[in-house]
């Protein structure tokens, strides 16, 4: 009787092995935001939800939803990994974003991929965050004093989103769909925090469609930083995103020449700043910097020993820049 149970409890296992479903879990993520040039880039992320359910990438469709009076047009601005028009990306056709529609408040992306190979060589999802795309998208309202959301259309939603595995076969391939977990929405910041140098003007309409021109003001650079240093989908190196010059030291003495901790910031977005002593002590903190420490302390007033520091620098977008600097007078 014990052996017979044995067996059986091992077919059970082996049958809810072979039916499990592989399951899917989806993000939308703002990468950037450029004040200046006023556009905003949104990353498609997806993986598998455990290790078990890693899958060869079929077709797909994404669908969500966006504010309409602050977002507008959006396009592709890159393609990866399952697209033709990235590397490794031979079997699958170019992405587009036919079916996406814009009314007066609100706006639908709708992201296609398409697998066209011969089931030999799929690209495989894992339980790593794959980014799909990065649509990019116009900024038309920077006043807004609210956080914009991102809304995923989801299985249980028309329009819905989707993907499908490829399972390889004697005769070819078959596509099959996967079913979904969790979809997490994307949250715009908002704008007019996010970008406090930048005033727009829109003329009315009589659709209330936010539009029409704009006069742009940008005053001198500004930084910011976080003490939030545990965000590793995040950090990035200065050196990787070119709008954005830190300086590796500075002198303040007072001589008029490279006096102040100046950062270009070309994309005119806020930024915070904090600057820690070799050991942990936070010597420096602005939530909103605009380019004029001289190197003296924020709690004492005084100036700080000459040596080296650490800045850490988030912006508005999130993104977090973190290196050593020099200070000599």
């Amino acid at each position: 009787m014990k052996k017979i149970t044995l067996l059986f409890l091992l077919f059970v296992g082996l049958w809810s092995q072979g039916n499990a479903q592989t399951m899917f879990n989806a993000r939308l993520r703002v990468s950037k935001i450029d004040c200046n040039a006023k556009i905003a880039q949104v990353d498609v992320d997806v993986r598998a939800v455990s290790m078990n359910d890693n899958f060869n990438m079929g077709d797909a469709n994404f669908r969500f939803s966006y504010d309409n009076r602050i977002l507008k047009n959006p396009v592709l601005k890159k393609q990866y990994r399952f697209s033709s028009e990235a590397d490794n990306g031979q079997e699958y056709g170019p992405q587009n974003l036919n079916g996406s529609t814009e009314g007066q408040s609100k706006g639908l992306v709708s992201l296609n991929l398409f697998y066209t190979g011969t089931g030999k060589s799929p690209q495989r999802l894992t339980t790593d965050w794959t980014t799909i795309a990065t649509i990019q998208f116009d900024i038309v309202n920077t006043t807004t004093a609210s956080t914009s959301q991102l809304t995923w259309y989801t299985p249980q939603t028309f329009p819905k989103s989707g993907l499908s595995q490829v399972l390889t076969t004697t005769s070819g391939y078959d596509l099959k769909e996967v079913s979904a977990g969790q979809f997490s929405n994307g949250s715009l910041a908002a704008l007019s925090e996010a970008c406090p140098n930048v005033t727009t003007t829109t003329p009315p309409n009589n659709n209330n469609i936010a539009g029409g021109g704009t006069t742009t003001t940008t005053p001198p650079n500004s930084s910011t930083t976080d003490p939030t240093a545990n965000v590793p989908d995040r950090v990035v190196t200065p050196t990787d995103e070119p709008d954005l010059v830190i300086p590796e030291g500075f002198s303040p003495n007072s001589d008029g020449i490279n006096d102040k901790f100046v950062i270009t910031n070309k994309r005119g977005i806020k930024l915070s700043l904090e600057v820690y002593n070799r050991y942990g002590g936070v010597v420096y903190s602005n939530a909103d910097y605009r380019n004029d420490w001289q190197g003296k302390s924020t709690d004492t007033g005084k100036e700080v020993p000459d040596g080296t520091y650490f800045y850490i620098i988030k912006l508005a977008d999130g993104q977090l820049y973190r290196k050593a600097f020099t200070i000599v007078r």
